[in-house]
């Protein structure tokens, strides 16, 4: 009886943990050069995400020439998410740049189609540098969640780098060429209807009830241990 009262509460107390949290990510591993893609892969907002909740990416590229300039061009679902803000991931330069001049642009914002807004950014070395191979972050887009799903429905969608539109995504090498094939990849988030209150409660109160029990058969089993001897 004990042992069957430890393992529901053990059982109760892991679903109101993974139920409470507001994300779960999956990071992702270096893509093999030349390769431009966003982290983590995967995203999970849970059931206490609420509308409003925010959450950053994180744009990486690893490449095996010396290279220029970089943009990229990410789509995103605008009935999911807006973008609240976009810059290089080391403050006014990207890791890419390092100490090199680099001529910093402002990111932009449009419509890419009926169903999916852009955010659009880059970044070029000014002067006679270069930026070595290998791999760097170069910038981190923050998104604002604009909508959740009814009860027993999920959204899901992507976060990509390679939709043909007015822009895409590139990095240039020394003179100025565009670094190809450059594989892109991207990253795949799901919204989970927020998670009934009235339920978490019950969850709780379920698992005060068997410590309750578990207590009280202790206590028993204790007092009857102490008679016999």
């Amino acid at each position: 009886m004990i042992k069957k009262i430890k393992v529901i509460i053990a059982t109760i107390t892991l679903t109101i943990s993974i139920l409470t949290l507001s994300q779960q990510t999956i990071p992702a591993k270096c893509l093999p050069a030349n390769s431009m893609w966003i982290e983590p892969t995967t995203i999970q907002l849970n059931e206490t995400t609420p509308v409003g909740y925010r959450f950053n990416v994180t744009i990486y590229a690893n490449i095996s020439v010396a290279s220029y300039a970089w943009q990229f061009y990410l789509t995103y679902n605008k009935a999911h998410l807006n973008v609240t803000g976009c810059w290089y991931s080391k403050g006014d330069k990207s890791e890419w740049a390092g100490t090199r001049p680099t001529s910093p642009q402002q990111p932009s914002y449009g419509s890419h189609n009926a169903t999916h807004n852009y955010v659009l950014f880059a970044e070029s070395l000014q002067g006679a540098v270069e930026t070595p191979p290998g791999k760097y972050s170069l910038a981190i887009v923050e998104f604002e969640v604009v909508a959740v799903p009814p009860e027993g429905q999920t959204y899901q969608s992507q976060l990509r780098l390679d939709i043909p539109g007015p822009f895409n995504s590139y990095v240039l090498d020394t003179d100025l060429n565009e670094i190809q094939p450059l594989n892109y990849g991207g990253t795949t988030y799901t919204i989970i209807p927020e998670f009934s209150a009235p339920m978490l409660l019950m969850l709780m109160l379920l698992a005060s009830l068997c410590t309750i029990l578990l207590r009280k058969k202790w206590l028993k089993n204790n007092a009857a241990y102490h008679s016999q001897n």
